[in-house]
């Protein structure tokens, strides 16, 4: 089983443009990822 990590830095100094965690998560699996998980420092 292969593991992949996406590293992801954004500066959101003005709060627009957010990218909510569920949108992301959604994409990766339209993908074809299984078993996506997030976390936020």
């Amino acid at each position: 089983m292969n593991t992949y990590i996406s590293l992801l830095r954004g500066i959101n100094v003005s709060g627009k443009n957010k990218i909510k965690m569920t949108a992301l998560q959604a994409m990766y699996e339209n993908l074809g990822y299984k078993n996506v998980k997030y976390y936020i420092l």
